[in-house]
């Protein structure tokens, strides 16, 4: 039996829900040269394992830029795309012929309307990710495909984890105003990431471990999360001038080891893959 929501949960959902809605709406301009360039390293994975192909009815849940549903149409795919924040909604219409303003869950769309589903990177955003695969398995055919993808552990995911352990070692406190986790956060391995789908009533589940390098100037690595992520540039944002100077040669001290004679850096890039099938 599930665990009754109390007041405080609830609140604390709203509350994250409005700093995801706040964050990403600043971010909208900046984040797919950036961070969403080093995102779209999975794009074709996710496609993949979902089955798109001509004439698939694809939904794509929290679409961004429109990277990955600009690729699904290339196959041939027949794509609905959404996303929370008006301002991505914008973004990607540019590139999309059609995309929809939709939270997650709370999905606009009739049972059994899609192919398959696919979510790169946005479970881990969702103010309720149980409610949230329920959605999705509600609106997929049964058998058809809801794929999701999160973020590995930040000891094997280096191209993010080195801003936190950055942050760490400039001795910096916790700027006041973050939300102290992301509903998501006990569900951030591949044993509770599974058992999520399940919970949320998929079927056929399995975790896969993914992992590519990022290659990338740490210059513009830098300025890439700082524009393109919500949590981790909070870290570095909400800090005064002299601490974030201490961070930033913590920074390049860290991804020297990372450093390629091109004057790049090779940063290690893990994620989690969950696949699941409805059933209607």
């Amino acid at each position: 039996m599930a665990r009754p929501e109390t007041v405080d949960e609830g609140q604390h959902m709203v509350e994250f829900a409005e700093f995801e809605r706040s964050g990403w709406a600043r971010r909208s301009r900046t984040y797919d040269d950036g961070f969403g360039a080093m995102t779209a390293g999975l794009h074709g994975r996710l496609l993949a394992e979902a089955g798109v192909g001509p004439g698939v009815r694809l939904l794509e849940v929290g679409c961004g830029t429109g990277r990955l549903a600009s690729a699904a149409v290339g196959l041939g795919a027949e794509v609905v795309a959404t996303d929370a924040v008006p301002e991505m909604v914008a973004e990607a219409g540019r590139l999309l012929p059609e995309v929809v303003r939709a939270e997650l869950p709370g999905l606009p769309f009739e049972a059994n309307g899609f192919d398959c589903s696919v979510g790169a990177f946005v479970i881990n955003h969702v103010p309720d990710p149980v409610a949230a695969v329920r959605d999705l398995a509600r609106v997929t055919v049964p058998g058809g495909a809801v794929v999701l993808s999160c973020w590995d552990a930040l000891t094997a995911n280096r191209a993010q984890g080195v801003f936190f352990d950055a942050v760490a070692e400039a001795g910096a406190a916790r700027p006041a105003g973050l939300p102290d986790n992301a509903p998501f956060t006990p569900y951030a391995t591949p044993e509770a990431f599974a058992g999520l789908l399940r919970t949320g009533g998929l079927t056929g589940v399995e975790v896969h471990r993914v992992g590519w390098t990022h290659r990338v100037a740490p210059d513009r690595w830098w300025r890439a999360v700082l524009t393109g992520t919500v949590l981790t540039s909070s870290l570095i944002e909400g800090q005064d001038e002299p601490t974030v100077r201490r961070i930033r040669e913590r920074y390049d001290a860290l991804t020297a080891r990372w450093a390629e004679s091109d004057g790049t850096v090779a940063m290690p890039v893990a994620a989690l893959v969950a696949v699941g099938r409805s059933t209607g």
